[in-house]
């Protein structure tokens, strides 16, 4: 018999938490979970890394034959086939409203932007109108050929060391399942079709129990049944599933029932889609998706977090976000159920003219968001009728020399924004002006009796809003001030910079 390789287990690392010694002033235990939490962040960022130097990859061996192509061409016919490409480009790009595609830039926006980029090149310049201008271009396009290979061979070598450092450890994403036995009485059903919309609707045979008081794990898996957690529940907080800032960003993203009133349930029959719903949001919704893919790894949570988020935000009053976060959670729901072409197959079928599957999904989150709704007034009734809410949050500075100063935004942002001074060239406008959108949205999203007393900028006004309000409506209304920049802590000490003694 062969000999067992026991090598591999070298790079597992065990550790016991009785062998980690802290400090007496900290805690052990909040120390550990720091420690796990750092190795966790480090792995995260490894990976989004990891996905940014192979969409670099993939897009410079795209690159990389049309430049060698461009450069034969212009060797052989000169500077006019290269404007006429130029030309080419430029008037696609139009075509498209000067806008990137919904996975960020095309291969032809790329090839625009060197070729845009070669013609400013001093050399290239400098031989307008003159005899070398052919040789000149050729030799531009070789020169950054050669840049693309050399960026690439980089990314590859440093690929590689990731992989190389990678296999050093045994992690649980190196884990896979080896022998499995189980057994599964099936259910006859009909053969559908593969990737059917809606998805899964028809084909799942569920059980339903209903439960008193559920917990909140099971409300954020269960979008048909939501309710709050209770403040004596026993599960483990750490078990919630946790609103990241990339989550919130998503969540603000414009929504395509802006028009539809808060009160509906279901779209009435007759109902036309391509006049009364906003489905241009969803081509925000897809781009934001393109440039942040974590959001649909099931192990980030995204759906479960936001529709906790969608009932928190509810009973803080905050309706239109609360129905934001519901469409939110179940865009990424169903994009999963789709399969693996399922973003591409659910925002095609959202933006078809028609219009009906996107009937059929938001007549979903207007279901789901009035479930929401319902649940969020019966929990508030019962914290009222238990006597919750005499607690009272209130804005106070630690520091005596921290005065508390409100920055309220005058309107909504104009359609075209010049941006001026320090720092306007690394700035995109078009980024500033959605930001601006965002903050002006939030201040709306305020009762009208919060508005006013953001109005005057008077620190005492503000809190007397405040204690007007239920404890968890102005936490998150206190997290949306600091969100959206409206909440301002200014220091009133002198110092002194002279560096006298």
């Amino acid at each position: 018999m062969g000999k067992l390789n026991y090598s591999k287990w070298d790079n597992l690392e065990l550790s016991d938490d009785s062998d980690i010694e802290v400090h007496p002033n900290v805690d052990k235990g909040s120390f550990i979970r720091w420690k796990q939490r750092d190795i966790h962040e480090k792995r995260e960022m490894r990976k989004i890394q990891r996905s940014h130097l192979e969409a670099e990859h993939r897009t410079n061996v795209a690159v990389a034959p049309i430049l060698e192509n461009l450069s034969k061409a212009t060797e052989k016919e000169g500077a006019a086939y290269y404007s006429r490409e130029v030309s080419r480009l430029t008037a696609g790009r139009q075509e498209r409203g000067n806008k990137d595609g919904p996975e960020g830039p095309t291969l032809d926006d790329i090839m625009l932007s060197l070729l845009l980029k070669i013609n400013e090149e001093a050399d290239v310049k400098s031989s307008h109108g003159t005899k070398e201008l052919d040789s000149v271009l050729v030799s531009a396009i070789q020169r950054h050929m050669q840049k693309l290979e050399a960026r690439t061979n980089e990314i590859s070598s440093e690929l590689k060391r990731m992989d190389e450092e990678d296999r050093k450890k045994i992690t649980s994403d190196s884990l896979r399942e080896g022998w499995n036995s189980s057994h599964v009485t099936k259910i006859e059903e009909p053969p559908t079709k593969k990737n059917s919309w809606p998805p899964n609707k028809g084909k799942v045979h569920q059980q339903h129990i209903e439960t008193l008081n559920p917990s909140s794990a099971q409300l954020s898996s269960n979008p048909s049944s939501h309710g709050p957690r209770k403040a004596d529940d026993s599960d483990d907080e750490d078990n919630m599933p946790t609103i990241t800032p990339v989550m919130k960003d998503f969540a603000s993203l414009p929504s395509a029932l802006e028009p539809i009133p808060l009160s509906t349930d279901k779209f009435p029959p007759g109902f036309n889609p391509a006049k009364q719903l906003k489905l241009d949001a969803f081509d925000k919704m897809f781009q934001y998706l393109g440039s942040h893919k974590e959001l649909l790894r099931p192990d980030y949570g995204t759906s479960d977090a936001l529709l906790v988020q969608a009932f928190e935000a509810q009973m803080a009053g905050q309706k239109s976000l609360a129905r934001m976060c519901t469409e939110k959670a179940l865009l990424i729901q169903y994009c999963n159920q789709l399969g693996k072409d399922g973003v591409s197959l659910f925002f095609q079928r959202m933006t078809n003219t028609d219009g009906r599957a996107a009937v059929v999904f938001l007549n979903d989150v207007l279901s789901t968001y009035a479930r929401i709704a319902s649940r969020a007034n019966v929990m508030k009734d019962r914290y009222q009728a238990e006597g919750e809410g005499e607690e009272q949050i209130q804005l106070m500075a630690e520091d005596p020399n921290t005065v508390i100063t409100f920055q309220i935004p005058d309107g909504p942002p104009p359609n075209e924004i010049k941006l001026e001074g320090d720092g306007a060239d690394t700035l995109d406008p078009a980024h500033v002006r959605e930001w601006l959108q965002r903050r002006w949205d939030i201040f709306n999203s305020f009762d009208v009796d919060f508005r006013r007393a953001l109005e005057t900028k008077d620190l005492d006004q503000v809190n007397q809003a405040l204690g007007r309000m239920p404890v968890a409506q102005a936490e998150v209304v206190v997290q949306d001030l600091d969100r959206a920049g409206i909440l301002n802590f200014r220091s009133t000490e002198i110092r002194d910079e002279t560096g006298r003694s």
